[in-house]
């Protein structure tokens, strides 16, 4: 699936950094640190270079990889691919932009001319439409999650000039946007998280359900939400669709075994039919119906004889976690949707 997205978000020493750091050092034992900003860049003055060390100082580096791309971490996808990546911060992340625009230039000479406060909102447009473009590239990478960091400059004091009312109202205008690619949106005050946003995608749980603030069960549940979305390798002999359907859970596997003439076939090589009557539909190998996850288990891995044939043991398992879950739904009456 595409890339799972957290954003974190505060004011000023509100504890992003430190919290996007456990959350990243939870989900994996590699996490990749993916600077917006270099101790040897041309704007970096000596105060940032310290917060920079200080960043540095806080990670393991026998844990972390630290890749440095102030503009475009696009051309990193192949080493984020199945990886935890912090981007840290998107604050950062679009001054740079604002820079290589010049949007931060406002009657001032360029190039032996002039940039007017028009042409600086012009660049500021330009900035906001490159990192946006830029983030879509990355939140379409398979198989990866993205925790990213920014700032709610918006919340602290009014502008001091139209320089620094631009910035604020396009760092919002990047942070409204990356918020709505997010899986999670977290909000931190005073080191303390406040969940904000919860996407469920065709759940029909309830904003009422979503948790206000992490805690050990919500560790839990955004870990499993991890391990969702990893990459797997496909069983090549075929898979299971599972379902709930008239109070029963219905498993339904699909030969994936192709002939020498491109037919699908079970497993003594007889061809399965690919339609049902007129309904453009795969006919399934075979289908089973059951009132619970045991009894579903059961049927089809002790009374299948040709059980052992196909499975592995990560097919297995997984199977059998799907049929758990299919039954806490049934008897829930809630929502089952295939992992």
């Amino acid at each position: 699936m595409p890339a799972t997205i957290y954003l974190i978000t505060g004011g000023c020493r509100s504890g992003k950094s430190r919290y996007a750091q456990t959350l990243c050092e939870k989900l994996s034992s590699s996490p990749i640190y993916l600077a917006t900003s270099s101790s040897e860049g041309e704007y970096v003055d000596e105060s940032m270079r310290e917060r920079i060390r200080r960043h540095q100082s806080d990670r393991d580096e026998k844990i972390w990889t630290t890749v440095e791309e102030s503009l475009y971490p696009s051309a990193h996808l192949k080493e984020f691919e199945g990886r935890v990546v912090l981007l840290d911060c998107l604050s950062l992340w679009l001054t740079n932009f604002m820079l290589e625009c010049k949007a931060f230039s406002m009657n001032e000479e360029v190039n032996g001319g002039t940039i007017s406060k028009d042409d600086r909102l012009c660049a500021a447009e330009r900035a906001l439409n490159a990192a946006k473009e830029e983030f879509d590239k990355l939140a379409k990478q398979w198989n990866t999650t993205f925790v990213v960091v920014t700032n709610e400059v918006g919340s602290g004091t009014h502008g001091s000039d139209g320089i620094a009312r631009t910035f604020i109202d396009y760092q919002g205008f990047l942070n409204q946007y990356v918020a709505s690619k997010a899986w999670r949106v977290v909000q931190m005050v005073s080191g303390c998280p406040n969940i904000i946003k919860q996407d469920y995608g065709n759940s029909k749980k309830s904003h009422s359900a979503i948790p206000t603030t992490p805690d050990d069960k919500d560790e839990a549940f955004i870990v499993d939400k991890y391990l969702s979305s990893r990459g797997i390798k496909m069983d090549d002999k075929g898979y299971f669709i599972i379902k709930l359907c008239d109070k029963r859970i219905v498993a339904s596997f699909y030969s994936c075994i192709v002939n020498e003439k491109g037919e699908v076939c079970d497993l003594n090589g007889v061809k399965i039919p690919c339609c049902n009557g007129s309904k453009n539909t795969r006919e399934p190998m075979k289908e089973w119906s059951a009132r619970t996850a045991k009894e579903l288990c059961v049927d089809i891995f002790e009374k299948w004889e040709d059980a052992a044939k196909i499975f592995s043991i990560g097919h297995a398992a997984y199977v059998g976690r799907e049929a758990m879950r299919a039954e806490q739904s049934l008897y829930a009456n809630g929502f089952y949707q295939q992992d």
